[in-house]
C-alpha cells in the first residue's frame, strides 16, 4: 500500500474547523481527558504527555487566534450553528455545507480553495445534482449526469432532518456564490492569523505526520481497509494520501480526486493530529466491537425482521414502518443502525432513501464471527 503524507495543512479546512470550535466551546483539553480516559492503558507515559501537550497549546492558540471573533454576530451564528443530522456526535453547520464536502478538498491555500468550491457547484448546476444526505463532512451530493429530478427544494425538503437545517441548506445553496463570499470574508482574517501562527504548531503536524506514516505503513491491506471503513473489493484504496488535521481532531474522514485529481486511483485520509492514540487501539479489539455490534443487530427482533422483509426487496423507511405498525422514528434509527454495521444497502430514488439487505454482508458476518474465533487470519 503506498501512503502520501500531505504535511502542509489546508487553510480553509482548519480555520473552519477553529471558528467552529471556538464557536460551539469545545474543550481540546477535555478530549483529551476522554481519551486518556478510554485508552490510557493501550498508551506510553509519553503519548500520554504529547496527547496532553497537544491539546493544551490547541486551545490556547484557538483562544488567541479568535478572541475577538462576535460569537453573537447574526453571521456567525447562522453559519456555525449546528443543526443535529440525526446521527450520535455527528454535527453539522451551514459553513459546512456551503463547502459541499470537507471531502472534497484540492487546494492548500484558502482562496484557490473557495474559487473551486465554486466550481464545483456550477458543475454539480450544470449536470443536475443528487442529494444525499447530510454527512459530518457537510453535505453528500452525486452528478446526476443529465438525469431529470426533483427541484433543489423538494430534495432538501425530502430529507429527514429538522426543518430549520433544511431550509438554511436551501437558502445558501439556491443563492451559493453570494453566501460562500460571505463566509470566505468571515473567515479569511482568522485562515491569515492561523497561517502567520503555525510555527507554532508545525511540530504537532511533523510529530503525527511521522506516526501515522510508520502506522499505515506496518498495517497489512485488512487492516487498513477495515479501519477507514470501506469495501475489501475496492483495489483504489491502495493508493493513498493522508492529511494532518488540526481542528477538525478525532474524525476520520476519506474521499476521491483530493490532491492528484484521479478518480480511480487515489483517495485522501483526513486524520487528526491531537489525538492520534485514539486508532493506537488493537486491530483485532476493533475488529471484535465491529462483529460484537453485528450480532447484537442479529439478537435483535425488529432488526431480524427488517433484515428480512429487504431481503426480498428494496424499501423506505416510511412504508416500511406502516407495514411493521411501528414508529417511524424507531424504524429510522434501526435502518441507520443496520446500515452502520455494513448489513445493508441504500440508495436515492425521487426524494427518498431506499434500503435492501445485504445478503453476501450477512452471509460474511457469520464466517467472519467463526473465524475470529477460531482465531483464523483470514
Amino acid at each position: 500500500m503506498n501512503v502520501k503524507m500531505i504535511r502542509e495543512p489546508f487553510l480553509l479546512y482548519e480555520t473552519l474547523g477553529m471558528v467552529g470550535k471556538y464557536y460551539s466551546k469545545s474543550s481540546f483539553v477535555k478530549t483529551a481527558e476522554v481519551l486518556i480516559g478510554k485508552y490510557g492503558s493501550l498508551l506510553t507515559p509519553s503519548q500520554i504527555s504529547d496527547l496532553n501537550s497537544n491539546a493544551m497549546l490547541a486551545e490556547q492558540f484557538t483562544n488567541v487566534v479568535c478572541a475577538d471573533l462576535d460569537l453573537d454576530s447574526p453571521d456567525v451564528k447562522f453559519f456555525f450553528k449546528p443543526f443535529d443530522t440525526g446521527r450520535p456526535n455527528e454535527l453539522n453547520n451551514v459553513a459546512r455545507v456551503l463547502l459541499l464536502s470537507l471531502l472534497g478538498l484540492t487546494h492548500t491555500d484558502f482562496d484557490e480553495q473557495i474559487e473551486e468550491t465554486k466550481r464545483r457547484w456550477h458543475r454539480f448546476q450544470e449536470e443536475g445534482v443528487e442529494i444525499v444526505e447530510f454527512t459530518n463532512a457537510g453535505i453528500s451530493l452525486m452528478s446526476a449526469h443529465g438525469r431529470p429530478m426533483p427541484t433543489l427544494f423538494e430534495q432538501l425538503y425530502a430529507l429527514q432532518y429538522p426543518h430549520e437545517a433544511k431550509m438554511d441548506a436551501f437558502r445558501v445553496l439556491d443563492n451559493f456564490d453570494y453566501y460562500i463570499d460571505k463566509l470566505a470574508d468571515l473567515l479569511r482574517p482568522y485562515s491569515m492569523r492561523l497561517k502567520e501562527g503555525m510555527s507554532r504548531l508545525a511540530p504537532i503536524y511533523s510529530m503525527t505526520a511521522d506516526y501515522w506514516e510508520h502506522s499505515f505503513k506496518s498495517m497489512n491491506r485488512d487492516q487498513f481497509l477495515e479501519l477507514v471503513r470501506v469495501d475489501p473489493e475496492n483495489e483504489k484504496f491502495l493508493e493513498t494520501s493522508v492529511a494532518v488535521s488540526l481542528f477538525f481532531f478525532n474524525e476520520i474522514g476519506y474521499g476521491y480526486d483530493i490532491v492528484n485529481g484521479s478518480d480511480d486511483e487515489i483517495t485522501t485520509i483526513f486524520i487528526g493530529a491531537a489525538v492520534y492514540p485514539e486508532f493506537t487501539k488493537g486491530y483485532s479489539e476493533r475488529r471484535a466491537d465491529r462483529l460484537a455490534d453485528i450480532m447484537k443487530s442479529f439478537s435483535d427482533p425488529i432488526k431480524l425482521e427488517i433484515l428480512a422483509k429487504l431481503s426480498k426487496g428494496p424499501d423506505y423507511c416510511l412504508n416500511l414502518a406502516q407495514q411493521m405498525k411501528l414508529n417511524a422514528g424507531n424504524v429510522s434509527r434501526h435502518l441507520t443502525s443496520l446500515y452502520d454495521c455494513g448489513l445493508l444497502l441504500k440508495e436515492r430514488h425521487i426524494g427518498r432513501t431506499y434500503y435492501n439487505t445485504d445478503i453476501e454482508a450477512v452471509r460474511h458476518a457469520f464466517e467472519d464471527v467463526e473465524a475470529y474465533i477460531l482465531g483464523s487470519n483470514r
